[in-house]
């Protein structure tokens, strides 16, 4: 019997939708609004959990601008703190860099800091009125860990942290024991939303990315539920069981688990691809997964970070033809995104429609700005 490829609804709202205002994706004031009410209050993807040290190591990493030190307890747990001296607000250790050690030492003045935030010594610092080196302590900022990236809430109080049911279709992949093969990082010519909006719709592969283009034997369906957005590759004609549990079911129904365990002769192949709110992009193959996310600088600038992970039974040849394939599609796509980008610097208003069913995951971009933006 034929599988019978399950509908998926549109979204309520997407037939009255516009693209956003040009601004939103230029204007310095816009961006700074953005950042407080985006970025600085909710959770946010920081780094990979590959990146930071060992037991007794840290990583000093940007979070919506502000400087972080995510810091690897002897318990292997992760804490995170401002990256700023109590002294005199010097940073204890520039972006991007990693160290270990028992103690962590402001290049400054030499205040010296314990891997649990609290400072150990302060020297030279004489006998200053009711100092106490109890009140001195790095200022905490919130961090968890979900599967294999650390995740940031720089806000005083942070909203629990909850990616909700979709992420649970991709818990049976063994993300945790595949083998890190490529860790990037560039500062790109255009907005973080613009790069969101891209990876989140597959309406532009066809023209932007022909070696990939699947368009004539599958569709793109899209689902959504609270901070998620999840699609899939489906066959309009499926030939095995994979294919046929991309065509009935949806993320997490009983048997989608059997995916992890499927096989693909192709890169790209039998893809789960997640945009997780505000930042993060996730591609989850059987033997391989990419993690993407962006750090703002500013209105027209984005630092992106980007991991390639493979399975440990995937050949040398396999695994340079997969990282060729996703370095190939990231720069198609940073091309396509920095001409956006133009348009938008340029003050050119589009108000454009959005494709009901191949732009759902831009819907998805869209409403969930606007909800923090209050609408």
């Amino acid at each position: 019997m034929a599988a019978m490829v399950r509908p998926i609804p549109n979204p309520a709202g997407i037939t009255r939708a516009r693209t956003l205002p040009a601004a939103w994706y230029a204007d310095t004031a816009h961006f700074e609004l953005e950042r407080q009410r985006v970025l600085r209050a909710d959770w946010v993807c920081a780094a990979s959990l590959d990146d930071v040290p060992a037991q007794g190591g840290w990583l000093a990493v940007s979070v919506a601008g502000l400087p972080v030190l995510l810091v690897r307890q002897r318990d292997g747990d992760v804490r995170g703190f401002l990256n700023v001296c109590r002294h005199r607000a010097a940073p204890l250790c520039d972006d991007g860099v990693a160290d270990t050690g028992s103690l962590i030492r402001c290049p400054y003045h030499s205040w010296l800091y314990r891997l649990d935030g609290s400072l150990a010594r302060a020297a030279g610092v004489g006998e200053p009125e009711g100092f106490d080196t109890a009140d001195y302590s790095l200022m905490p900022v919130h961090v968890t860990v979900w599967r294999r990236w650390v995740f940031v809430c720089t806000a005083a109080h942070a909203p629990p942290f909850n990616l909700g049911r979709m992420t649970e279709a991709i818990a049976p992949f063994p993300l945790e024991s595949f083998r890190l093969v490529l860790s990037e990082q560039h500062v790109r010519p255009f907005n973080y939303k613009v790069l969101l909006e891209n990876y989140s719709e597959n309406y532009h592969t066809p023209f932007v990315h022909p070696e990939i283009d699947t368009s004539s034997s599958e569709d793109y369906p899209m689902v959504s539920e609270g901070k998620v957005l999840y699609a899939w590759d489906r066959p309009a004609n499926p030939t095995d069981e994979a294919g046929r549990i991309r065509a009935e079911l949806l993320p997490g129904e009983p048997g989608w688990e059997r995916l992890a365990d499927a096989t693909s002769d192709r890169p790209y192949g039998v893809g789960s691809y997640l945009t997780i709110w505000p930042n993060l992009m996730l591609n989850v193959f059987p033997d391989a997964a990419l993690a993407m996310w962006v750090e703002p600088l500013d209105a027209v600038t984005t630092r992106v970070e980007r991991r390639l992970y493979l399975a440990a039974g995937v050949s040398d040849a396999a695994a340079t033809a997969t990282v060729e394939a996703h370095r190939l599609v990231h720069q198609q796509d940073v091309d396509i995104c920095a001409a956006v980008q133009r348009t938008h610097s340029a003050g050119v208003d589009a108000n454009g429609v959005l494709a009901t069913v191949e732009e759902r995951g831009v819907y998805f971009v869209h409403e969930h700005l606007r909800a923090a933006l209050g609408r």
